[in-house]
C-alpha cells in the first residue's frame, strides 16, 4: 500500500484479499486475507490517499552529541 492508491486501487485489493480468503482451507489465512480486506475498505472509505499519515522530511530522527 502507498499513499498513491486511489479509492478505487484499495477497493479492488480489498476485493482480491475476499476472492483469496474464500478460496483457502487455512484459517489463519483466511482471517489474515479477511483482515486486510477491511483495513482496505475502511482506508477507502476515508477517502483513499488523503487518509494515509504525511510522509516524513528525510533526515536523521535525532542528534547525537558527543
Amino acid at each position: 500500500m502507498t499513499p498513491s492508491d486511489s479509492r478505487a486501487d484499495l477497493l479492488e485489493r480489498a476485493r482480491m484479499h475476499d476472492r483469496l480468503a474464500n478460496a483457502t482451507d487455512d484459517a489463519d489465512a483466511r482471517r489474515i486475507h479477511q483482515a486486510l480486506a477491511s483495513e482496505l475498505r475502511r482506508r477507502a472509505e476515508r477517502g483513499g490517499p488523503s487518509s494515509f499519515p504525511p510522509t516524513p522530511a528525510p533526515g536523521p530522527m535525532l542528534e547525537l552529541q558527543s
